[in-house]
């Protein structure tokens, strides 16, 4: 069974600071033991600064119950308003309350790591001077969107990571209040609740004085869970509390404000990044290992994206004939949230009515690949499946192709022949079979060193067809990692053509394989097949202007496929790599692509021309049904006249006329690169794959 939080990595006690959480000059940031206390130091702030004996906070009604022990009622007013089925807040409430109570604090929480942006929420706050609170509990980190919109931001890593406690509380000076953080910098967090708490007579049974002691407790409990992991004794109790946890209870438990030393060293050491790849990726996997059991709702079901928001739990509903206790019992991590404030027992009447069909599934990102495999279904076994070495044609190479949906470049053909040209490699085709069925193919790109071993490349493959079930898909890479073997003097290097958000993916990770630190391949493409005005209808508007510009500088396009208009862009580009002092794709291998007639693949350049000059050239590799663009160059008048975007626009029309399914940008870097956004313009459907791995 699941555990329900992420497991800790002795290894992170060693690692060097990552300061995701530095703060910028307009940011202040406090560290507590939990955001319930952060809350509380709100509400003394916002009643320092006024002269009311109660400061009026706004909550939503669908809240966790957690920190409203803290909230004194001899200066905190609560007032809840309505959220609709989408978590988002109910103007018409809002307006209604603010009518009777006005706001001091407006809490506003990104529900599940989902961010809500509404501009009427910052002129709600604007219009009755409310302090605004964005509630990033559920949120692993700040981005371009969380937490850059209150005047306060409240995180919760103990939720996502491996934590006893820690919780941080941005304060900014850009939110709607514009406040100044002059004074704010002044305090000692701590020494400030202590002094306040005091002067409320605060009740003491509330607060627990050593936050390392239950540090203490916490690291207990995971070498327990460490010693007694994959044992039917931790599978039986994780069951049972899994069970309990559907019956939610209020057994409120004390703790210090003060983070611990432990969550204090931590804190700052883990790859947020990564974590939260592994966070969208377990959520995938669950979606599609449990189709059949549970629904998603459509504003949490998350599209793959270069800017994703990292889920915390996943709400879910369940499918008829579905009991929450019968998929617990399956192993499937399945709770109940939230524990509603005890006091408000009319609304909560009326919020179970609207979300009690809500269970939401745990998706750490220390979920173990076993146990995904232990969930899918045991279906019968593939039968034969064979690898069939240099005895496939380019013909019937092409004709597997058009199955496919992920064919290419890199295992295309022509490609392959020319990389063992250019790289002086053995170059070996391999057909894939099952019941004597054509299915896939690859083709490994091998060099013997110093006479003694192998090694073999296989480079975005195989390519298999469309519909292939998983369990065919994991035969075969059992079958192709067999090339490698470290007795036989073979080493193979592999990166799998399969997403990095694929159940199959984990099967790579979990296969006793070094995966080079390198980093995936990642892209985006245009599917050609969709309408062009709904092409059109998607790109982001900063792109679309730039592109409605250079259409009225009379611009000439030319669109040639000879040897001699890839000489032409050839030379430019090696001119371009030179002087700004980057490998790009070696030139020499394109042209060698260029030479070789294969009626199933083509080269395009593209090149715009001002007034007799060449402003700007691309050039695009089209192979079976799909195409990607390779390398683009241009100069400053170019530039000037966004030549390139007119000339990209030029090749999704141009391809779409000569019947080409998918269009590839060829590659994302990473980091926000400025290449990466403007490829992103496009907006098209992002894709990462998962890695390169080295089988001995």
């Amino acid at each position: 069974m699941i555990p329900f939080s992420p497991r800790l990595n002795i290894f992170s006690v060693l690692k060097k600071k990552r300061n995701y959480w530095n703060t910028i000059d307009s940011e202040h940031q406090f560290l507590l033991s939990r955001s319930s206390w952060s809350l509380l130091a709100i509400c003394l702030l916002r009643k320092n600064f006024s002269s009311n004996k109660k400061i009026n906070l706004f909550l939503p009604e669908y809240f966790c119950n957690d920190p409203i022990p803290l909230l004194n009622r001899k200066i905190i007013n609560i007032i809840y308003y309505e959220v609709d089925k989408d978590f988002k807040p109910s103007h018409k409430s809002l307006n209604k309350q603010a009518e009777i109570n006005k706001p001091d604090i407006f809490l506003c929480v990104h529900y599940f790591g989902q961010p809500i942006v509404l501009n009427e929420l910052k002129n709600f706050c604007i219009k009755h001077k409310s302090w605004y609170v964005e509630d990033a509990t559920h949120c692993l980190k700040k981005d371009s969107i969380i937490g850059r919109q209150g005047d306060f931001v409240m995180f919760s890593l103990y939720k996502h990571l491996p934590l006893p406690d820690g919780a941080v509380l941005l304060i900014r000076e850009k939110g709607p209040s514009k406040l100044n953080l002059e004074s704010v910098r002044k305090i000692k967090i701590n020494n400030f609740l202590e002094e306040e708490l005091s002067e409320l007579n605060f009740n003491k049974t509330l607060i627990q004085k050593n936050s390392n002691i239950r540090s203490i407790i916490w690291i207990s409990k995971k070498v327990l869970s460490f010693c007694f992991k994959n044992t039917t004794l931790l599978n039986n109790y994780l069951i049972k509390n899994y069970r309990k946890s559907l019956s939610l209870n209020y057994d409120f438990q004390s703790y210090s404000y003060k983070i611990s030393i432990l969550s204090k060293w931590l804190f700052d050491r883990f790859d947020l990044e990564n974590i939260s790849k592994i966070k969208l990726r377990n959520q995938y996997i669950f979606k599609n290992i449990l189709k059949d059991y549970i629904s998603i709702p459509a504003n949490f079901d998350l599209k793959l994206n270069y800017l994703f928001h990292t889920p915390y739990i996943l709400p879910i509903t369940l499918r008829k004939s579905q009991t929450p206790l019968d998929l617990i019992n399956k192993g499937i991590p399945i709770v109940k949230w939230p524990l509603l404030p005890e006091s408000n027992f009319e609304i909560n009447q009326k919020i179970k009515k609207k979300f009690d069909e809500y269970y939401f599934l745990i998706i750490h990102n220390s979920i173990k690949p076993q146990s995904f495999k232990k969930l899918l279904d045991n279906k019968p076994k593939p039968k034969k499946i064979e690898l069939i070495i240099n005895k496939i044609d380019a013909i019937n190479w092409n004709e597997i192709a058009l199955k496919t949906s992920n064919f290419n470049i890199l295992q295309s053909w022509a490609y392959g022949l020319s990389k063992s040209i250019i790289e002086k490699k053995k170059i070996d085709r391999y057909e894939i079979l099952i019941n004597k069925r054509p299915v896939g193919f690859f083709q490994i790109l091998s060099k013997t060193y110093f006479k003694i071993f192998e090694i073999k490349r296989i480079n975005r493959g195989p390519i298999l067809i469309d519909n292939l079930s998983i369990e065919n898909k994991i035969k075969i890479f059992k079958k192709i990692l067999k090339l490698g073997n470290i007795f036989k003097r073979k080493i193979l290097s592999i990166s799998p053509e399969i997403s990095f958000f694929s159940i199959e993916s984990i099967f790579f990770k979990s296969n006793r394989l070094l995966k080079l630190p390198i980093p995936n391949w990642k892209s985006s493409t245009i599917l050609l097949e969709n309408e062009l005005d709904s092409i059109a209808t998607k790109l982001k508007p900063k792109w679309r202007n730039a592109l409605n510009f250079s259409k009225k500088q009379n611009i000439k396009i030319n669109i040639s496929q000879t040897s001699d208009g890839i000489d032409g862009v050839l030379k430019k580009y090696n001119e371009l790599k030179t002087k700004k002092n980057f490998n790009g794709i070696n030139s020499e291998l394109i042209r060698e692509i260029s030479f070789i007639k294969n009626k199933f693949e083509q080269l395009y350049t593209f090149e715009a021309i001002k007034e007799d000059e060449t402003v700007a050239m691309i050039v695009i590799s089209a192979q079976s049904k799909n195409s990607i663009y390779l390398i683009g160059w241009t100069n400053d008048s170019g530039r000037k006249l966004n030549a390139n975007n007119l000339l990209l626009w030029e090749a999704i029309i141009y391809l779409k006329e000569m019947k080409y399914k998918a269009f590839d940008l060829g590659g994302l870097i990473g980091n926000n690169h400025p290449i990466d956004l403007f490829k992103l313009g496009l907006n098209g459907n992002y894709y990462e794959n998962t890695g390169e791995y080295i089988k001995f």
